[in-house]
């Protein structure tokens, strides 16, 4: 193999934080649908690294996004991971727009998203 089974393990030191996977469920109340999200089993404490972010701000005349892209990089293959679901690594919550692997099978990433609008 083109990589030594235990090559995640000895970089553990590379993954410093932990992502959740969660994928979203509809329900509708009162004729609001609504979504409510939860940790995708088997998906809960990933190791995982943040590299740090490049983004863009949008003005519009009404409001302003801010919208920085990320990549997430997890120490392991997930191909049950879709961009209909989102990570959450510490206190932010991303929004999943890809998903690759390395070709290999070892590692995930997830080009991701987080959008914050503001008045």
């Amino acid at each position: 193999a083109l990589v030594h089974p235990r090559m995640l393990a000895a970089l553990a030191r590379f993954y410093p934080s932990l992502c959740e996977i969660q994928v979203a469920t509809q329900a509708n109340v009162s004729g609001e649908v609504t979504l409510t999200w939860a940790g995708l089993a088997l998906h809960l404490a990933i190791p995982c690294r943040v590299p740090p972010a490049g983004g863009q701000e949008l003005k519009l005349p009404d409001h302003t996004y801010h919208v920085s892209t990320h990549v997430i990089e997890l120490a392991g293959y997930y191909p049950a991971v879709t961009p209909t679901m989102r990570a959450v690594v510490g206190t932010l919550t991303y929004d999943i727009l890809a998903v690759e692997s390395d070709g290999n099978g070892y590692t995930t990433r997830l080009q991701c998203q987080i959008v914050k609008a503001t008045a």
